[in-house]
């Protein structure tokens, strides 16, 4: 690819971000998804250029709180954490989780002074930030072990299966993907602030931060 067609790439994920962020309806969030799976497809690119022309870019990611995973662990739960935020009417959605117990007034103080999750400066490759964990739940049909879905996987699968980039109900998937999709159904069954999806709130979260991680690259100051 040239760098002008990522170019356009970007001022179009940006597009679409505004978008969902305005309109906040189906239609806006399932054209952000489908533009977030071109950046998945193209994230070889994107690591070529941030090694070889800007080396001090870095992503950032959630750092991993021992005291959630200790209240979290043997547990059946839902963890989206959501580090970076998002802008809801009235309200910033940050740190969710969903517990299927009822939690200690001890272990709620805790939670409590942990605060939610803060992000730290990474040296990753985007392909590398793209297969990082970001949505964990514990999988009750394997034993109550822990699953993490990654940035990538997440947007594949909701362009996928969800309708952004096929008709939904259409798409298979391959085996190794479509283990994941009860997983991202459930959290697309999930509903936050404003009555959305979590899904779109990850989203969002997701092109937000491409967008502010290499808004240097693509928006030159006048």
């Amino acid at each position: 690819m040239e760098f002008e067609d990522i170019s356009i790439q970007y001022f179009r994920l940006r597009r679409h971000f505004d978008a969902a962020l305005k309109e906040s309806d189906p239609i806006s969030f399932l054209d952000l998804s489908h533009s977030l799976r071109i950046w998945v497809d193209m994230k070889s690119e994107i690591d070529s250029i941030l090694k070889n022309n800007y080396p001090a870019i870095r992503f950032k990611n959630p750092t991993k709180s021992k005291i959630v995973d200790k209240i979290l662990k043997g547990s059946k739960y839902k963890f989206l954490p959501l580090a970076s935020g998002v802008n809801s009417p009235g309200v910033q959605v940050k740190g969710l989780f969903m517990v299927n117990r009822v939690l200690t007034p001890d272990e709620r103080k805790k939670l409590y002074e942990a605060g939610p999750p803060e992000l730290k400066t990474t040296n990753i490759s985007f392909s590398e930030w793209l297969g990082s964990g970001i949505y964990k739940v514990s999988d009750a049909d394997n034993d109550g072990n822990e699953l993490q879905i990654s940035r990538a996987m997440l947007i594949k699968r909701a362009a996928n299966f969800l309708g952004a980039s096929h008709p939904k109900g259409t798409d298979d998937g391959l085996a190794g993907e479509n283990r994941f999709d009860k997983f991202i159904a459930d959290l697309h069954n999930t509903s936050l602030a404003g009555d959305f999806p979590a899904t779109y709130y990850q989203l969002i979260e997701i092109a937000k931060d491409i967008l502010n991680t290499l808004e240097l690259i693509f928006i030159k100051p006048e």
